[in-house]
C-alpha cells in the first residue's frame, strides 16, 4: 500500500515540476519584446486637413510599446510599409520609418502619419500595413509572446469622402437655372465624349428667345477629379422671334462640383447682330444645380 502512495506522489510531484516549466507569466529580464500600441485603424483622407483646421497635430499619431527589463540606452525600431492601392505622397505621408526608444521609456517617441485629402476617387479600398522589421538591439524579440508573437503589425485603411458620381449627373430634363436674369428650369445633355454639357431652355429670361441653348465645357482640375472648371467659345444662339441674331461670349470662367451636383459661375454676355456686327446688350450670370 505504501508502494502504491508513494508511487502516486511521485507521479503528481512530476506532473508538479512540468507545470512549473510552462510560462504562464513572462520573465521580463528574460524576455523583452516591442510591438505596436494598437493594431488597426480607419481614417477618412480629410482627417489631418480637419486637424490642421481645428489647431491641433495634422498626422495621427502611432506608438511603440516596449516590454521587458528597464533599458539604460536608446534604440530604435524600423519599420516596413505595404500598400494596397494606397499611395506614399498620394493618399498619405509619413516622415520616418525610423522609431526611437529613449533610455527607460516603455512606449516610444511617436511618429505620424497624415493623410491627404485629394481630389480623386478610390473605389478600391485604400490601406497600407506597417509591419515592424528589425530592432536596434538583438536582445528585443518582435511582437509580443514567446508564440504566435502578436501586434506585430498595424493596419491604416484610408476612407475616401468623394462621391461615385460622374459628369453625367448634370444629362437631366430638370435642371435648377438660376440667374441675375431670372429662374428656370431647362435640360442638359452630357456628351462623354466632348465632355460638353448643352443646356436647353429660358437661358436668358428674354421671351422671343425662351428656346435657346449653350454648349460649355467642362475640365475637371485633375485627371480623376470630381470639380473642375467651366468655359465655353462664342456660342451663337440662332434667331429670336422676331428675327433677330443673338450670339454668346463668355464673360468669366465658372466652377462644377459633381458631389454638389452644382455649376456655378455661368457668366456671359447677350449679343444681338446689327448692322454685321455683335453689339452687346446684357449680361447673364447663373447658377445651375441638379
Amino acid at each position: 500500500m505504501n508502494f502504491y502512495k508513494i508511487l502516486i506522489c511521485f507521479v503528481l510531484a512530476a506532473v508538479f515540476m512540468g507545470c512549473e516549466q510552462d510560462i504562464d507569466t513572462y520573465d521580463f529580464t528574460r524576455y523583452k519584446f516591442v510591438s505596436f500600441v494598437d493594431q488597426e485603424i480607419e481614417l477618412a483622407e480629410t482627417y489631418s486637413a480637419d486637424a490642421l483646421e481645428a489647431g491641433d497635430e495634422e498626422g495621427y499619431a502611432i506608438y511603440l510599446q516596449y516590454d521587458g527589463s528597464t533599458l539604460d540606452e536608446d534604440f530604435t525600431v524600423n519599420l516596413k510599409i505595404t500598400e494596397t492601392v494606397a499611395k506614399a505622397d498620394v493618399d498619405y505621408s509619413i516622415e520616418s520609418v525610423t522609431v526611437l526608444f529613449k533610455a527607460g521609456s516603455l512606449l516610444s517617441e511617436p511618429f505620424y502619419l497624415k493623410t491627404i485629402d485629394n481630389l480623386i476617387t478610390n473605389e478600391e479600398e485604400r490601406s497600407l500595413q506597417i509591419d515592424i522589421e528589425s530592432v536596434s538591439n538583438p536582445n528585443i524579440s518582435i511582437g509580443v509572446g514567446l508564440k504566435n508573437q502578436s501586434n506585430k503589425s498595424f493596419a491604416v485603411s484610408i476612407l475616401d469622402n468623394e462621391c461615385s458620381d460622374e459628369l453625367d449627373i448634370f444629362n437631366s430634363s430638370a435642371l435648377a437655372w438660376a440667374s441675375n436674369q431670372g429662374s428656370a428650369t431647362v435640360s442638359g445633355t452630357f456628351d462623354a465624349s466632348a465632355s460638353t454639357l448643352k443646356f436647353e431652355g429660358d437661358l436668358v429670361a428674354y421671351g422671343p428667345l425662351a428656346n435657346t441653348s449653350l454648349v460649355i465645357d467642362l475640365t475637371p482640375v485633375e485627371a480623376g477629379a470630381k470639380i473642375g472648371t467651366v468655359s465655353f467659345d462664342d456660342y451663337y444662339a440662332g434667331k429670336d422671334t422676331d428675327g433677330w441674331e443673338y450670339t454668346y461670349i463668355m464673360e468669366s470662367e465658372g466652377e462644377y462640383d459633381i458631389c454638389a451636383g452644382t455649376i456655378s459661375g455661368v457668366a456671359f454676355g447677350v449679343y444681338y447682330l446689327s448692322g454685321g456686327s455683335w453689339v452687346y446688350w446684357y449680361s447673364v450670370d447663373a447658377d445651375i444645380s441638379i
